[in-house]
């Protein structure tokens, strides 16, 4: 296990580029993807990147800014980004929060999820970043 970082500006090109995989494959509708949000701003002791690596898998895709984080989870729906993301959360003690949008349900393209997910992270969380645009 040893999830990948990118920097925070390709987080958009990345989900567009995957989508556009599962597309061509025509696989789009039976491989679903999920996006979900955490935050350590009361954390920053944590050496937390190398810690999220280690946890998370080869295939899954971590972006950060600011102890802000978007993991996205490739062949993993709703259902299984809930219990990563709750597993998170437990792990750092942090009240349960339903930061999670998956494709294709909650939007089309980067664009849509990534603006489905602020709305979360906002409401949520009452977090403002800009890795979310």
């Amino acid at each position: 296990m040893s999830g990948i970082t990118f920097s925070k500006i390709n987080l958009s090109h990345l989900i567009d580029h995957h989508i556009a995989l599962l597309e061509r494959f025509g696989i789009k509708d039976e491989v679903p993807f999920s996006l979900i949000f955490f935050s350590l701003e009361e954390r920053k002791e944590i050496d937390s990147l190398e810690m999220f690596q280690r946890i998370l898998r080869r295939t899954d895709a971590i972006f950060n800014h600011s102890n802000h984080y978007v993991v996205m989870l490739t062949g993993t729906d709703w259902n299984g980004a809930t219990e990563v993301l709750s597993g998170i959360q437990n792990f750092l003690d942090q009240e349960p929060f339903d930061n999670v949008v998956t494709y294709p349900e909650d939007g089309a393209d980067a664009k849509a999820l990534l603006h489905r997910l602020r709305d979360l992270v906002e409401t949520n969380c009452n977090i403002k970043t800009d890795l979310l645009k």
